[in-house]
């Protein structure tokens, strides 16, 4: 059994540029994050079209073709730009996904394990140049297992010391609050950065 909890919303402008995607299969999950670059137009039809082309190819493709295949897809829409994107599949215990960009994937495994899967990751070319170079990734996880996908607007405001902590200290909605809480303004409240989260933990 897995449980899942996501919360995404908007920082910084009023259109949230960030993606996911989550899809049960027969034997677990397939999930897809991506960030639609900003200061461009086109980052967030870039992000929804790639995480749906990534999570339908994937269903008959490898994680490195059916990400590019979403590169690929988002290059030929006109309406769509640049962006991130880390996908990824658990069955059972195993997980296996490729990434691009600077979204992140987290495992958190048995006695405090805890890994970067997309540390290897290039930043570019982007996802939507039709040249996105993807990164595999492949883990056996051991139960209780945590599998965190966040775009870069939660790691970056609420610091990576606090997402290992957080990852490695909290389960579920309390894990997501408290990265909210870490990457908000103090004055405000108001987050610096569209901000996504996606977490799936193995009970």
């Amino acid at each position: 059994m897995v449980r899942t909890f996501t919360f995404s919303a908007a920082g910084g402008h009023p259109a949230n540029e960030d993606a996911f995607a989550l899809v049960p299969t027969a034997s677990g999950f397939r999930v897809a994050l991506a960030d639609g670059q900003g200061g461009r137009a086109g980052g967030a039809p870039a992000a929804q079209l790639a995480c749906r082309v990534a999570l339908e190819r994937a269903a008959s493709a490898s994680w490195e073709d059916a990400l590019a295949d979403a590169d690929a897809a988002v290059s030929a829409d006109p309406l769509a730009g640049f962006t991130t994107l880390v996908a990824l599949s658990v069955e059972g215990d195993l997980v296996r996904g490729a990434s691009c960009g600077d979204s992140a994937a987290v495992a958190v495994w048995g006695n405090g394990l805890i890994r970067l899967l997309t540390a290897a990751q290039h930043k570019n070319p982007p996802v939507g140049s039709g040249e996105a170079s993807f990164v595999p990734f492949k883990l056996q996880l051991a139960r209780p297992w945590k599998l965190l996908l966040i775009s870069d607007g939660v790691w970056k405001y609420a610091g990576w010391e606090r997402v290992w902590k957080s990852a490695a200290n909290l389960s579920g909605d309390e894990l997501l609050d408290d990265l909210q809480r870490a990457a908000r303004l103090p004055a405000t409240g108001e987050f610096q950065d569209d901000f996504t989260a996606v977490l799936l933990e193995s009970e």
